[in-house]
């Protein structure tokens, strides 16, 4: 078992919601529901079906609150540009008086590549295109010049000529659970994400990989490895999948394992990924995990199809964690 930083073990713990639905008229009034919840960042997705553009409603969800910062979680660099990101992440940092956070991902529902008539290549070339993106992107919300001439990008401009950098810092979070990813993360990113779970090539199937705390670990391992001596300051977040609120967890943990291919209770029980028992139980169980793998940064989903948004008991969990 490898220790976790005392960098990492002392972070202040935080809490994310990520959501993609669209809420209509009362979007903004929900967005200050999840500010007043506890929760110190709101996210969005980026996905090609019916839902909210992840940057208009990072937006909209800046500008209905005070304290919540927005970001991505996580953008899809196939579907953009990285000087509009830098233009859109500069411009939103910039108006919500820095809370604004950008969350980076390689991209992975071939179905939505093939509605969209967008090419869906490789896990290796889409990776491989994040990175060329991630350095013009982070290059130009630092107001520096860029000058890259690669396989997939082509961008040269001086400081300040494409994209005007915003007062305040843009964290830029690079999530996923591939080995280049995490190693990307590693070597750029202010934030690791970590999921739990990896899509076969076109994203038909999901398969718990890394889920367990070796696993978890093994993956800690992969940004640590890449980042060298940066890695203390590298911000660790997980991406919760499943919070089961119960005074039995042994009972919950079965009812779920019979639902998940790949699974069992036990995994169910011990996963960093995944938050079972009384709230009390899950308050003290990411004081552990944080204390064992250092993460401090811990997102949980708004409502997804069967699945009730895990909101109101992980506004239980922060107060009893802030109390």
């Amino acid at each position: 078992m490898v220790s976790a930083s005392q960098s990492h073990t002392s972070r202040p713990m935080r809490f994310g919601l990520t959501t993609a639905l669209p809420r209509g008229r009362e979007f903004g009034d929900f967005a200050v529901s999840v500010e007043a919840a506890g929760f110190d960042v709101m996210t969005f997705a980026d996905h090609l079906v019916p839902t909210l553009s992840p940057f208009v409603g990072a937006t909209a969800a800046a500008m209905a609150t005070t304290t919540l910062h927005t970001g991505t979680l996580v953008l899809n660099n196939d579907f953009h540009h990285p000087v509009d990101v830098a233009r859109e992440a500069a411009t939103l940092a910039a108006v919500s008086g820095g809370r604004f956070e950008l969350g980076l991902g390689a991209g992975h529902m071939r179905s939505e590549y093939d509605a969209a008539g967008l090419p869906f290549d490789g896990g290796g070339i889409r990776v491989a295109r994040l990175q060329e993106s991630v350095t013009v992107i982070r290059s130009l919300l630092d107001g520096e010049a860029v000058d890259v001439d690669g396989t997939h990008y082509r961008v040269h401009a001086p400081g300040g000529a494409l994209v005007a950098a915003p007062p305040t810092r843009v964290p830029i979070l690079i999530g996923g659970n591939g080995t280049r990813v995490l190693a990307l993360a590693g070597r750029i990113a202010d934030i690791a994400g970590l999921a739990g779970i990896t899509h076969n090539h076109d994203a038909t199937r999901v398969r718990l990989t890394h889920f367990d705390p070796v696993g978890v670990e093994d993956r800690i391992a992969v940004v640590r490895e890449a980042a060298g001596s940066r890695f203390d300051t590298i911000e660790l977040n997980a991406l919760i999948q499943f919070v089961v609120p119960t005074d039995n967890p042994a009972a919950a943990a079965a009812e779920l394992a019979a639902t998940v291919d790949g699974t069992t209770p036990e995994l169910l029980l011990e996963s960093p990924f995944v938050l079972i028992g009384t709230h009390e139980q899950m308050a003290q169980a990411l004081v552990d995990r944080q204390r064992r793998f250092g993460i401090s940064y811990w997102t949980v989903f708004d409502e997804l199809p069967g699945r009730a948004s895990a909101l109101p008991d992980l506004a239980k969990v922060i107060a009893l964690l802030r109390n």
